[in-house]
C-alpha cells in the first residue's frame, strides 16, 4: 500500500503548522476536536495541565461487538503458517480450521479478544496516519508508539453469539521531558464485558468486576521534519547501538519472520489504519524507519500463544504485564520466548505459576519484555 502523495503533502502541512488532527464529527464519545496546544519549543506547563484536563474529561467511548467464532477463526488462519501447532489456539489444534466447525462451546483464546471490538469510525474521523483521535493530545504531538501494557483475565467468553462491549477512557495523562523535547504519556483503560455485565456496572457508574480488564501505556511525540527523519532512518539502518540480551535462557521459543501480508491481516482483523503497518514510504520518509513495523498487539498476542502451549490442563493465563523496548520490523526474524520464573518450583504459589515471557529481534536484543501469572481452575 502507498500512501498518496495528496495524503503526505496534507500530512506534511499539518505538521508545518502544528496542527495533526482534523476534526472529527460530533459524537457523544469522542473530543470535538484533537486540539493544537502548542507549535513551539517552549511550551507552558499551562498548555499541558489543560491538554491534561481535557483529555481526562473524554466521555467514555464504546465499542460494540457480537461473540462470533469469525475474528479469532481468522486470526487462526493468519497465524498458521507462522507459528507450530502447539501453540495454535484449542479449536484449530482440534480440528475446527474454518467458521463453520466451531461451535458455541468452544472458549475465546487468551488474547484474541485484541480481534474484536474494532474502531468504529469513518476514515475522516480518524488522524491523517489512521490512529485514533481519541487517545491522541492533539498537535503536535502526532507520532504515536505503543510502549506497554497489562491484562488481566477475569472472566471467560465463547462463542455464542452474545453482544459483547469494550468501555474505553483515557485513564492518565503524563508529560516528560524537556521543553521541545516532551513526552506524552497516556494511559488507556479498556474493559471488556458481556451486554449483562455493562448494563449492571459500567452503565450505572459501577466498577467492573468480571470480563476482561486491559491498560494500554501509549506515547506521543512531536512530528518530524523530513530531515529529522533522514537522520533517524540513518540510525535504524545502522541498528541498534546498545543492544539488552535476556538475562535468562528461555525453557521453549519459536522463531518466525513476519511477512507483509501478515501485518496487514492483522490490520485487518482489528480494523487498524495506523499506516506504520501499512506503508513504508510513510515509515522511511515521515517517521524514519527503514521498513513497516510489527504491531505492538501482535507480539502480545505471539507471546501469548506461545505461553498457552505450556500450561498444563485447566490452567489460564490470569495476568501478563509486557513493555516494548525496541521496534520489530517487517521481513525481519524475531524469537519468542517464555520461561517458567526462579527455579520452578520457587515460581509456583499454590494454584499460580509466574513466568517470563520476551520477544528478541533479529539482533538478538529485547524487544518486547514482560511477566505473566497464571492459575489453575478447578473444573
Amino acid at each position: 500500500m502507498n500512501v498518496p502523495r495528496s495524503t503526505l503533502r496534507q500530512i506534511q502541512r499539518c505538521r508545518s503548522i502544528g496542527l495533526w488532527a482534523p476534526a472529527p464529527a460530533p459524537s457523544p464519545y469522542l473530543p470535538i476536536r484533537c486540539r493544537n496546544y502548542s507549535s513551539s519549543n517552549g511550551s507552558s506547563q499551562g498548555d499541558f495541565e489543560a491538554m491534561r484536563a481535557e483529555m481526562l474529561a473524554r466521555a467514555p467511548q464504546l465499542s460494540w461487538d457480537v461473540m462470533s467464532p469469525t475474528n479469532s477463526s481468522l486470526l487462526n488462519i493468519a497465524l498458521a503458517d507462522f507459528i507450530p501447532e502447539s501453540c495454535q489456539a484449542p479449536a484449530y489444534q482440534s480440528g475446527a480450521k474454518s467458521i463453520d466447525k466451531v461451535d458455541a462451546s468452544y472458549e475465546l483464546p487468551q488474547g484474541h479478544h485484541l480481534v474484536y471490538f474494532p474502531l468504529q469510525k469513518t476514515a475522516s474521523e480518524l488522524c491523517p496516519d489512521g490512529t485514533d483521535p481519541f487517545h491522541s493530545p492533539g498537535g503536535p504531538f502526532e507520532r504515536r508508539i505503543w510502549a506497554g501494557g497489562s491484562i488481566e483475565f477475569n472472566d471467560t467468553f465463547r462463542f455464542d453469539s452474545s453482544p459483547v462491549v469494550c468501555w474505553e477512557k483515557v485513564d492518565d495523562v503524563t508529560v516528560k521531558g524537556s521543553a521541545g523535547q516532551e513526552k506524552i504519556f497516556v494511559s488507556v483503560l479498556r474493559e471488556y464485558m458481556k451486554k449483562q455485565d455493562f448494563e449492571t456496572t459500567r452503565l450505572k457508574g459501577l466498577p467492573l468486576s468480571q470480563g476482561i480488564r486491559e491498560r494500554r501505556g501509549l506515547v506521543f511525540m512531536r512530528g518530524v521534519n523530513k530531515e529529522q527523519a533522514r537522520e533517524n532512518l540513518a540510525k535504524a539502518l545502522k541498528g541498534r547501538g546498545r543492544v539488552t540480551k535476556a538475562p535468562n535462557t528461555p525453557d521453549f521459543s519459536i522463531t518466525l519472520t513476519p511477512t507483509p501480508t501478515l501485518l496487514f491481516h492483522y490490520s485487518a482483523l482489528t480494523f487498524n489504519a495506523h499506516l506504520i503497518h501499512l506503508d513504508p514510504e510513510f515509515c522511511r520518509k515521515l517517521e524514519g524507519h527503514p521498513n513497516l513495523l510489527v504491531h505492538g498487539p501482535l507480539s502480545l498476542t505471539l507471546m501469548l500463544s506461545v505461553l498457552r502451549s505450556r500450561l498444563g490442563p485447566g490452567e489460564k493465563v490470569r495476568k501478563i504485564d509486557y513493555r516494548n523496548l525496541a521496534p520489530l520490523y517487517v521481513n525481519e526474524p524475531l524469537r519468542v520466548c517464555v520461561r517458567l520464573s526462579g527455579n520452578g518450583e520457587d515460581a509456583v504459589e499454590g494454584d499460580s505459576r509466574k513466568w517470563e515471557v520476551w520477544v528478541e529481534g533479529q539482533d538478538g536484543g529485547l524487544s518486547v519484555r514482560g511477566t505473566a501469572v497464571t492459575l489453575r481452575l478447578n473444573e
